[in-house]
């Protein structure tokens, strides 16, 4: 049980790294942990500033950066929504809430790299239209009401929380080709724009049999994956062309002094910031073929490329891992990650649990999802809410602690291009932070504590 104190006067010693961060501290970042440690004291002191800071040191646990070793009898220190130090001897500024987590792992908040949560089911796909890539997921979002808490004030994703999952990934669903974009949010925040982290994130496609059966069961095309790939690239290459006739336009236009512009097209302005390659595309690939379909579209149009699902992405291992390119699985325990209530199996014909370990010692850069809703009245249970529980799968196949727990923080971050504000307890990044009372990898540990910006969301009853 964590206790909560005041502190008074007291002075610890400047931040001090045992040889567990020696990584962690290399370019800097003892040297930040101190000075933004220092300028928390001057404001919550004062400092002449009129401003004062809001602290929170949770001491004394088992640190878990993830960017580095652990630490054992650890402190962060949260000034302000940020982290303002790590260490095994912080000094904590006077006035600072000062939390006794002895006995208890401390973390940055889990990442779920894929989800539908907050996603109505009859918002998910757009099914008359096989190509919407100007459809944006935040504007169906909605943390409230049954997603939430119910209850007016400040918005808390209970589910997720209770978890410890502080950001989540959210996007179409997979029943068409280009389903949208998708957007990084977080799962608690004082105001809906508080959530979101990065948006648009991505444009979510979907190669293999899921989008053709749309499309077959209304005798219309694309109904084979021959189609999907061909309406797919079809979109790309008119997307080039227009790119090339507004580049064209606009040196018309600057000639002519300014005349006028010519019309917008939302659908060609989101295809055009994935191959400029502002964001990634999220490519749903479950078989061999259909891996193999998407790493040759991104090489032939050179945008970035994330495969979701990946069921047989071991059998690519090595040409993933030559290219750099992120794999976001499913859950081990129930990789059957399709937007339908009952998935096609034809889809996943070799499904192995050893999938992400199999990955990870090719050097494939993994994320672990639970792709939570999508599978409607199916298969609720495949919730964000257990994503902890069901990694630890992978724990069980080989993968260190360590390498599982990343998977589940900063590699999504890193996949998602979020992790210069999360992911890793790290001096300047946003102050998302669990607590858990035993090992994170156990089905008999509890989030206790979760903080989002430094705030406390979530604290469990005994």
């Amino acid at each position: 049980m964590s206790r909560t104190r005041r502190s008074g006067n007291r002075r610890g010693k400047s931040a001090e790294r045992g040889g567990a961060m020696a990584e962690w501290a290399r370019g800097g970042a003892m040297t930040r942990a101190m000075t933004l440690a220092a300028v928390a004291m001057v404001a919550l002191s004062g400092g002449g500033t009129g401003v004062r800071a809001q602290a929170v040191a949770l001491s004394g646990g088992l640190v878990f950066p993830i960017s580095s070793g652990p630490i054992e009898g650890g402190t962060v220190l949260m000034v302000d929504g940020r982290i303002a130090a790590v260490g095994a001897n912080v000094q904590i500024p006077a006035g600072a809430e000062v939390v006794d987590v002895s006995g208890s792992v401390v973390m940055p908040g889990i990442i779920d790299a894929m989800s539908y949560y907050g996603i109505a089911g009859e918002d998910l796909n757009e099914v008359p239209t096989p190509l919407t890539p100007e459809l944006r997921i935040i504007e169906a979002f909605s943390p409230f009401g049954t997603f939430g808490s119910g209850a007016a004030g400040e918005i808390r994703v209970r589910e997720l929380l209770a978890g410890g999952v502080t950001a989540t990934y959210i996007a179409p669903a997979d029943a068409t080709v280009i389903g949208g974009q998708g957007a990084v949010v977080k799962t608690a925040g004082a105001r809906f724009d508080d959530l979101i982290v990065r948006e648009p994130a991505a444009i979510d496609i979907t190669l293999g049999g899921r989008p053709a059966s749309t499309y077959r069961e209304q005798s219309r095309s694309p109904s084979t994956r021959m189609a999907v790939v061909a309406q797919l690239r079809d979109l790309l290459v008119r997307t080039q062309e227009w790119m090339a006739a507004r580049a064209g336009e606009a040196s018309e236009d600057a000639e002519a002094g300014g005349a006028g512009a010519a019309p917008r097209n939302l659908g060609m302005e989101a295809m055009a910031r994935l191959l400029n390659g502002e964001i990634p595309a999220r490519v749903q690939a479950n078989a061999t073929r259909d891996i193999r379909v998407a790493i040759e579209l991104a090489e032939e149009f050179g945008f970035e490329l994330a495969i979701d699902g990946g069921a047989e992405a071991h059998e690519m291992r090595d040409e993933l891992a030559d290219r750099g390119i992120p794999v976001v699985l499913g859950p081990i325990s129930h990789p059957y990650i399709s937007g339908e209530e009952i998935p096609d199996a034809a889809e996943y014909g070799a499904v192995d649990e050893r999938n992400a370990l199999w990955l990870h010692e090719a050097s494939v850069h993994i994320s672990l999802a639970s792709f939570s809703r999508g599978f409607g009245s199916f298969g609720p249970g495949a919730a964000g809410q257990w994503l902890l529980i069901d990694a630890s799968i992978a724990h069980g196949h080989g993968m260190s602690q360590a390498d599982v727990l990343r998977a589940v923080t900063l590699s999504p971050a890193e996949a998602l291009g979020v992790d210069d504000r999360l992911g890793s307890l790290e001096v300047g990044k946003d102050a998302d932070v669990v607590v858990f009372d035993g090992d994170p990898l156990s089905i008999r540990t509890w989030a206790t504590r979760v903080y989002v910006g430094g705030r406390l969301v979530h604290e469990r009853e005994n």
